[in-house]
């Protein structure tokens, strides 16, 4: 006697396969209607940025004083994968890039106590550790010019007109001029 292939099965038993099929098909609905859509997902870059004001200095004087003596104690973080300063006048930012797999809050408790350690001048502000946060960032731009209108003519009808009509609008949680 031969076994029986799944051709014969159906064949022989349609109301089994009718059913097993009705199943699938429920099933698949309630798991399609139960499945989340999330067009902006919760993402935490492993990223953070020190960020130190220093009043009334140049970007050179920056540099020395501020962004290299912090990246020197923070370039032995761990888990750490990228580091880089940018000095501009009265602004350090050092951008500091993890393994995906990092403990951000103890990864950030640790750079807290790092910078502790590090004598910065007395004018300079506390450093700040900031996160970058993806959701923050708009979801459209546009820009408006007009040959017939000038720029402050312009702004203010953007201001009046526009911003108030789209945030007056469902789906919209803010507008920025």
């Amino acid at each position: 006697m031969n076994k029986p292939t799944a051709f014969d099965i159906a064949v022989r038993r349609p109301i089994t396969i009718l059913m097993i099929v009705i199943a699938v098909c429920v099933f698949g609905f309630v798991s399609y209607q139960k499945l989340p859509l999330t067009l902006m997902p919760d993402i935490s870059y492993p990223s953070l940025t020190i960020r130190t004001e220093y009043p009334g200095t140049a970007p050179q004087e920056v540099e020395t004083q501020i962004s290299q003596p912090l990246e020197q104690q923070l370039a032995i973080v761990s888990k750490l994968e990228r580091i880089n300063s940018i000095s501009r006048a009265e602004q350090s930012d050092i951008v500091m890039e993890f393994a995906w797999d990092a403990d951000m809050n103890a990864i950030a408790q640790e750079i807290r106590e790092k910078i502790d350690r590090v004598r910065l001048p007395r004018e300079a502000v506390r450093p700040l550790i900031l996160r970058y946060d993806p959701t923050l960032d708009p979801i459209i731009r546009v820009g408006l010019t007009s040959e017939d209108m000038p720029l402050d003519e312009l702004r203010e009808f953007v201001e009046d007109t526009i911003q108030r009509d789209l945030e007056g609008e469902a789906g919209i949680a803010a507008v920025k001029v």
